[in-house]
């Protein structure tokens, strides 16, 4: 074989080559151009939390009224995970950092109410409005886990 011919080949070769990869390096892949962006959604700013297990709520909340909501999901949890027989006696202690708000729970009791365990307390939520007193009840739903039946600011 002349060396024309073999210069011609690895000519060829390497002419082929470029092509081939220059194809990966373009960035014209379809999938990649499909991708956009706009198919990132932003988590809802404005949380709601049922009262009732399986309630939808029915209307949107303003930044205060879902701060509350917040804090009150971690009332109940801070109420239904604690164990009643190491509560100091001060009672206990909650905080949540995604509103700033924080507290103590005091009078934490439980009972068996119609097939259900509940759990009464009083709370206190210092917060940027303030500071409130609260009494509330949770009780332990089969089906859906804790759920607040209620709770109230003390008049």
């Amino acid at each position: 074989m002349s060396t024309k011919v073999k210069v011609s080949i690895v000519s060829t070769a390497i002419l082929c080559a470029a092509f081939t990869l220059s194809g990966c390096a373009s960035g014209t892949n379809a999938i990649d151009d499909a991708i956009t962006t706009s198919a990132i959604s932003i988590a809802d700013s404005t949380p709601t939390i049922s009262t009732a297990p399986f309630n939808e709520p029915d209307v949107q909340t303003d930044a205060s009224t879902s701060d509350k909501l917040l804090d009150e999901d971690t009332i109940r949890l801070a109420v239904t995970a604690a164990d009643l027989s190491k509560i100091p006696g001060d009672g206990l202690y909650w905080a949540n950092e995604a509103t700033g708000s924080s507290g103590s729970i005091t009078n934490l009791a439980q009972r068996v109410e119609a097939g259900q365990t509940c759990r009464s307390f009083n709370a206190t939520r210092t917060s940027y409005d303030g500071v409130t007193l609260y009494q509330g009840d949770v009780c332990l739903d089969k089906r859906s886990g804790w759920w607040t039946r209620s709770l109230e600011p003390v008049t």
